[in-house]
């Protein structure tokens, strides 16, 4: 319960406060601490779970909004939070005011077109400028556009997107894909496993496509067992018994999936699907967002 009790946000107050020199960086902590501090205490928790040490401030970008008149100073703020256990860590990101007592609970927009008036500042706040180090080739398109992929392959969300990017090749100059399995249960371990056998092979393509295609509707104690059984009836390459494959696999790729994932928790991704294109996060399924990044110009 403190997981998911450590992540949670909650909104604060919606008014813009008056110009002040700079963001008061020390009071925007004291306040996101004490915030979560009281929201573990309302869910039963050890507040002293969380301290300072746990809250560090990632980057903050300044932007002027005009309202009735009036030019108003606000941040767009990331804050990392590392969990109690090693490595867990989530990005948070805020608009605030100077004072850092005040949160905006919402969006700036234009009330005409209804379009974000903040919403570029927030992605250059949230762009990757350093390569993760994760991910493996799987096409280039004939457009401009950097895409890297994180999924499960047995997230629905997480096939829905992988079947609308392999449409978009006219707007993708390079897709990248990096696996996270969230459930091993669910037989996306051996699927992982499969994808990162055959990375270099010429069916890399065509096992990526089974992996977010197969479905499992036979009896099963392992599901992993049963997806390499499924495999091997479309691909016919392993003549050993599914459960030794399973654990060849396991041996050979299971310490790199680790290094991997572990990549991956430290960009802050706890959920799947999170797709990064052009160094923007996009997290989830958000097809509007998703659009209007790969019609961006770069540069």
């Amino acid at each position: 319960m403190k997981k998911s009790i450590l992540f949670m946000l909650a909104a604060v107050l919606l008014l813009p406060s008056s110009l002040m020199a700079g963001l008061q960086q020390e009071r925007l902590l004291e306040n996101v601490l004490f915030r979560f501090q009281e929201i573990i205490t309302e869910r039963g928790g050890d507040s002293g779970s969380i301290s300072m040490e746990n809250i560090a401030l990632d980057r903050s970008i300044p932007f002027e909004v005009t309202v009735s008149g009036q030019d108003f100073t606000m941040y767009a703020v990331k804050i990392v939070l590392t969990g109690p256990e090693p490595g867990r860590k989530q990005n948070v990101t805020l608009i605030v005011d100077e004072t850092g007592n005040i949160q905006l609970d919402g969006a700036f927009a234009d009330l005409r077109t209804g379009r974000s008036i903040h919403q570029g500042i927030m992605d250059e706040l949230e762009r990757m400028d350093t390569d993760p180090g994760v991910g493996d080739l799987l096409f280039h398109g004939s457009g401009q556009a950097e895409v890297l992929y994180l999924s499960d392959p047995f997230c629905p969300y997480c096939r829905h997107a992988y079947t609308y990017f392999l449409d978009q090749k006219n707007r993708i100059g390079e897709f990248r894909i990096a696996h996270y399995p969230i459930n091993p249960g669910s037989g996306s371990l051996a699927l992982t496993f499969l994808m990162m056998e055959h990375k270099d092979a010429d069916i890399f393509r065509k096992v990526v496509d089974f992996a977010y295609e197969v479905e499992l509707d036979r009896p099963s104690d392992n599901a992993d067992h049963a997806v390499i059984e499924v495999f091997n009836e479309r691909f016919d390459i392993y003549p050993q018994p599914a459960q030794e494959v399973f654990d060849y696999l396991q041996r050979k790729h299971q310490e790199s999936l680790v290094r991997d994932m572990e990549k991956m928790r430290d960009m802050g991704l706890s959920g799947t699907p999170v797709i990064i294109i052009n160094g923007i996060r996009v997290d989830g399924y958000n097809r509007q967002r998703i659009d209007d990044l790969l019609n961006r110009p770069i540069g």
